[in-house]
């Protein structure tokens, strides 16, 4: 028998096996079995890896035609789906263990969204908290860095809302059904994160309550989905330091604000330290661990320079044609040869070009 008696995509079995809210696990087990070009032909009956009680939900017509009336709603509504299968898939959140099967998601997905930071910390923060949280994130979204957070109280709201009032992108992580804004007064951040071009993003189905046991696996994916996670404050127990440890096995960096040894909210962080956490106290002791974030905001500093019309036409023209002399340059643009030599001069200071010696002129990078 064809499943659900007629051809789908292989994201629709997996959007149905998420909806029926069988593990990731179970369901990435599954298809290590499976002939993905031929999905529609699969009879999962043949497949022991899925105990009776699983086959029997699977097949159960009840739950086929709420599905049906599921994929209707999905339709209607702003929701997407990615699946692990897909190109566009986050490339960061492909290789951490446990990886999400669905993604549903509200906005865009961007491949620039590899080069993040997770930002997490107290719902109830101090002072210092705030100002830490405010002043880290600026700096990370001037370097053209991705932020991410979890949409709560305190710390996270704080890092979606600076890097919004920055002109930079932010990615918030639900532990619930993306149609259910948790906190509820956080309406407006949430349509103002997909209203500036942020992003949206949760694992569980629609109408998915924020139960508490849905945040640590939540948390998993915010630290996941980045190169590195920083905690502004954290008491002794608390989420934050969860999300720190599944970065720590997912080998991702961790990074913590350190705080006064009198207040409940660093004890966590500071505990981090002292177990070998790297202390920041900027944007740039993060970029010395992360490389390619280094090279990223090298890349942001240079977009920042703007070039006026006659360095724009000298900078094209190398680009175009490689290495350039300064002859074959007054040769070919008409310019003269000191309004060339300036601009050389400028582009170089720049950091647009370089002399390569004897071949000319070069484009950088």
């Amino acid at each position: 028998m064809r499943f659900m008696n007629k051809k789908i995509t292989i994201k629709e079995v997996l959007t149905y096996l998420n909806f029926l809210k069988i593990s990731n696990r179970k369901i990435l087990s599954l298809f290590k079995h499976i002939d993905l070009d031929k999905i529609y032909e699969i009879d999962f009956n043949k497949f022991e890896i899925v105990d009776k009680k699983t086959k029997e939900k699977i097949f159960n017509k009840d739950n086929i035609e709420k599905f049906k009336r599921y994929v209707d709603r999905l339709k209607n509504g702003k929701y997407k789906i990615v699946s692990i299968y897909d190109d566009y898939y986050p490339r960061n959140l492909r290789y951490i263990d446990d990886p999400p099967a669905i993604l549903y998601y509200m906005g865009e997905l961007n491949k620039n969204d590899e080069y993040s930071l997770s930002f997490v910390g107290s719902r109830k923060c101090s002072d210092y908290g705030k100002w830490a949280c405010k002043e880290l994130t600026s700096q990370v979204v001037s370097k053209g860095i991705t932020t991410v957070s979890g949409l709560a109280s305190g710390i996270d709201s704080i890092c979606h809302k600076t890097t919004i009032e920055n002109n930079g992108r932010t990615i918030a992580i639900l532990g619930n059904g993306i149609n259910i804004i948790y906190p509820s007064k956080n309406r407006v951040l949430y349509e103002e994160i997909i209203n500036k071009g942020g992003l949206i993003l949760s694992e569980f189905p629609l109408d998915t309550t924020p139960k508490p046991y849905n945040f640590p696996r939540r948390n998993r994916i915010i630290s996941g989905i980045s190169l590195g996670t920083v905690v502004i404050e954290a008491k002794e127990k608390s989420g934050s330091l969860i999300t720190a440890s599944y970065a720590s096995e997912q080998g991702k960096e961790v990074f913590s604000i350190p705080g006064n040894i009198n207040s409940v909210y660093s004890k966590g962080t500071n505990k981090l330290i002292q177990d070998g956490c790297k202390l920041i106290l900027n944007v740039d002791d993060i970029l010395e661990e992360i490389e390619i974030l280094k090279e990223k905001s090298l890349e942001k500093e240079k977009d920042n320079v703007k070039l006026d019309e006659i360095e724009m036409k000298i900078y094209k023209y190398i680009q175009e044609n490689g290495p350039s002399k300064i002859d074959d340059l007054v040769l070919n643009l008409g310019e003269d040869i000191n309004t060339i030599n300036f601009v050389i001069t400028s582009l170089e200071l720049k950091d647009y070009i370089s002399n390569s010696g004897i071949l000319g002129y070069v484009v950088k990078g």
